[in-house]
């Protein structure tokens, strides 16, 4: 899902922009970890950046529907809230009504739905997943409802999450390469958390001539 995929590579760009602007802190001396922090306000307007966005990779839902932009971004313990505004065209949908088999189709659709997502990180395999479904209650039997539904929700979404590009300084006659590897993802109190655990190696500098 595309969606998914820039929302990975936004959260990596968070995490170099925060570390070059030393926003980072000690998390652990004996780990050796740093944490990137993120306020909630901060992330919407980076998620925002990247939108609006293609959904795709739905087996009852054909045609194209876009997430236009999310508002009232809340992070509570592994845990993402936000309202979403979505745009369709040429949407049909193919699955069950009340219990009965369903063929709809719209030309167009706009809509906002309050949605949430759970999110677990996978350090191995460097994989963010994000369960997302539409926390909202819609009206029983309300076709448009159930087509956004079934696009939001009952799916886990692996997001790769890449490594980072090391960090190279030169001090006096070294030059130091700062490698990162992410350690963690996590969400609580309005703050996305990015632990890393930094890796530094020193190379002496060539000053023969």
């Amino acid at each position: 899902m595309k969606f998914i995929e820039r929302y990975g590579k936004t959260l990596v760009a968070a995490a170099i922009c925060m570390l070059l602007s030393a926003h980072s802190y000690a998390a652990s001396d004996k780990d050796r970890e740093v944490a990137v922090v993120i306020p909630a306000g901060v992330l919407q307007e980076f998620i925002n950046e990247v939108l609006p966005v293609e959904l795709t990779g739905h087996d009852k839902v054909s045609g194209a529907l876009w997430i236009r932009s999310i508002e009232d971004l809340k992070l509570g313990l592994d845990k993402v809230c936000f309202t979403a505004t979505l745009h369709g065209e040429d949407i049909a949908y193919n699955g069950k009504i009340g219990g009965l088999p369903a063929k709809l189709r719209f030309d167009a659709l706009d809509s906002t739905l309050d949605c949430e997502a759970s999110i677990r990180y996978d350090a191995d395999k460097r994989l963010l997943y994000l369960s997302p479904k539409v926390a909202e209650q819609g009206e029983k039997g309300n076709a448009l409802w159930m087509v956004l539904v079934s696009v939001l929700s009952g799916q886990e979404y692996p997001v790769e999450i890449r490594k980072l590009k090391p960090i190279a300084a030169k001090i006096s006659d070294k030059t130091l390469e700062i490698d990162m590897e992410i350690s963690n993802i996590s969400t609580e109190n309005e703050r996305l958390f990015i632990v890393m655990r930094p890796t530094v190696k020193a190379k002496q500098m060539d000053t023969a001539k």
